[in-house]
């Protein structure tokens, strides 16, 4: 008698979680469009939300199944410096923000960081640098490699000096850091120029593109726990269990990021004789890039990381560099139009498609 109603109580609360399974997923829309207040200059996606900038360096964040959106930071006018990059992990947004200046290339960088329903910005980090025009080098502080995920953000710096005897500059302090929750600080990872720069974070670590070429993985304690020894990396990306490396063989590999298995490689169609990579980005089975010289701000090419199969979206007017990113949800992508005519002021529209209209347009050579 006693086994009767709580059988009957295990179907109801089964039944409960497939509905609200089946409204989560059905509360994903397969296509979206969110039309920018400007060309978007950046953006990320971390679970349901889009991080973006907008010339000229306002930053927004956009809830793609609600289509909600919070602004974090405006700009105060139109001589605001830009920003570069973002990356947002949860309900905490950062970005750069970086202005450059004369003949010498003065850079001034500023990382800042916000939680959503905070009130104001912090900024965290400053860089200063400048070219010196007699040995044709960059001399002084960076900030780059800026990602999120989940709870966690991450950033790279270092500092470069002229060398004379060589032809890249002398690196020195370099050091990968973790952006920290509460006291808004910069937490060291670990140090060394081998550390940088970094290019992805998940669950288990933090993914960096070496300046030698290979890619390394360290876990949030600062251990080293892989690295590769293959053809050397022109960018990576890491997503969802899987890192993504584009190589100067002209092709994309991918590793399990946990262990370091490597898993596949496909390889890169262009006609240029080198590749000139953008945008990439990597999550799950999908991977977003562009590799063409030529076209490098307009076609963006979408792989199935399982499949090798490929497609290019559509060809689209001049966009911002660094202007695509994927999630579990799926890919969101700029589309910038800089016409400006007839009393038109450039516009940004971002595009999103799930990733499940991702996949099936892969497998049927279209979306």
């Amino acid at each position: 008698m006693t086994r009767f109603p709580n059988r009957l109580l295990r179907v109801a609360v089964f039944a409960l979680l497939v509905l609200a399974v089946s409204a989560s997923a059905s509360s994903t829309p397969t296509r979206r469009l969110k039309q920018a207040s400007g060309p978007i200059t950046a953006l990320a996606i971390d679970g349901s939300r889009v991080v973006y900038s907008t010339d000229p360096g306002d930053v927004y964040v956009w809830d793609v199944p609600s289509g909600r959106t919070w602004h974090p930071r405006l700009s105060s006018g139109s001589d605001f410096p830009p920003v570069t990059q973002v990356a947002i992990a949860g309900r905490r947004v950062a970005w750069i923000r970086s202005d450059v200046a004369g003949n010498s290339m003065e850079t001034n960088e500023n990382l800042v960081t916000t939680t959503l329903g905070s009130y104001g910005a912090r900024t965290l980090a400053h860089a200063y640098r400048d070219f010196d025009l007699g040995v044709g080098q960059w001399h002084g502080d960076w900030i780059s490699g800026l990602v999120g995920s989940g709870k966690t953000l991450v950033v790279s710096r270092w500092t470069t000096t002229p060398d004379a005897g060589g032809p890249t500059e002398a690196m020195s302090n370099a050091r990968l850091s973790l952006i920290g929750v509460s006291a808004g600080r910069l937490r060291t990872l670990a140090s060394g120029n081998d550390v940088i720069v970094s290019g992805g974070v998940d669950a288990h670590g933090v993914a960096v593109a070496r300046p030698s070429g290979t890619v390394a993985f360290y876990s949030f304690a600062g251990t080293l726990l892989w690295q590769t020894t293959s053809s050397p990396a022109t960018a990576i990306a890491m997503g969802g269990g899987r890192v993504a490396v584009l190589t100067k063989t002209k092709t994309l590999e991918v590793y399990d990021s946990r262990t370091g298995a490597f898993e596949h490689r496909w390889p890169i169609k262009t006609r240029s004789a080198y590749l000139q990579v953008g945008h990439l980005q990597a999550y799950g089975r999908i991977a977003v890039f562009s590799v063409d010289p030529r076209y490098a701000s307009r076609n963006l090419r979408i792989l199935d990381l399982e499949t090798g199969k490929s497609l290019i979206l559509p060809s689209r007017p001049r966009s911002a560099w660094n202007d695509a990113s994927v999630g579990p949800l799926g890919v969101v992508y700029a589309v910038n139009d800089y016409r400006a005519y007839g009393g038109r002021h450039p516009t940004g529209t971002l595009v999103f498609l799930s990733a499940a209209r991702v996949l099936d347009g892969i497998a049927r050579g279209h979306l």
